[in-house]
């Protein structure tokens, strides 16, 4: 049941997941002198990777944009719109505790993430730690801010889950996560401390997303 529950909820996501893997192949890929679409983006050879500022879209900028963008779309996707649908009753009339499918559910979209934004980010950077491909130097401490928007990408589908699944008007109350978790990953974005006290940040984040979003399941009521 959990397996075919999983198979749904990738195959409602793969076409958001596809369309943002292809997006950072494209910008990753250009950096790499192997953009999808050619003539757009910066040529191989303009820049140092994970170091370049002023280039054409400026790459990280492109990267996190996208990343975000396909984070919240999927967080809302596996809510809003199968409460649209009214797919959700059919899920819940379901043999399994109501934990187990979100769980289920989120399980899906983390796989996407990953497969849209990490992997993409991971192939890039054994690009530019194979020596011969560039022309500047390379150290895996360049990835570093890189890897924060990978987590604060990941806390942004929580909570954008989170948003989609509370009863709350939109005008209302219903976005607070979403903001509050925008903020708070901003902020350990750019906080100047330790590395792994920023991703023991981004770790108390999800965990406590993934908490409400468990509880927020349990108690509410469908019509």
């Amino acid at each position: 049941m959990q397996r075919t529950l999983l198979s749904k909820e990738l195959r409602e996501c793969g076409l958001y997941a596809g369309l943002a893997l292809l997006a950072q192949m494209h910008y990753l890929g250009s950096g790499m002198g192997l953009p999808l679409i050619p003539f757009i983006g910066a040529e191989r050879g303009q820049e140092i990777p994970f170091l370049s500022y002023g280039v054409i879209g400026n790459r990280e900028t492109n990267f996190v944009t996208i990343a975000v963008i396909s984070a919240i779309v999927f967080g809302l996707n596996q809510t809003v719109m199968e409460s649209w649908r009214q797919t959700t009753l059919f899920l819940l009339h379901r043999p399994l505790p109501r934990s187990e499918i979100f769980l289920t559910k989120l399980a899906a979209g983390a796989l996407c993430l990953l497969v849209s934004t990490a992997l993409p980010l991971l192939v890039y950077c054994l690009w530019a730690a194979t020596p011969g491909t560039h022309a500047s130097p390379f150290f895996w401490g360049m990835t570093e801010t890189w890897w924060r928007d990978v987590a604060a990408t990941g806390v942004c589908y929580l909570a954008a889950f989170l948003t989609g699944l509370r009863p709350a008007h939109w005008l209302g109350s219903r976005t607070w996560p979403l903001i509050a978790a925008a903020f708070l990953c901003v902020v350990l974005r750019f906080v100047p401390i330790w590395p792994p006290l920023i991703y023991s940040g981004f770790f108390v984040l999800a965990v406590s997303l993934i908490g409400l979003i468990l509880e927020t399941a349990r108690v509410r009521e469908y019509p």
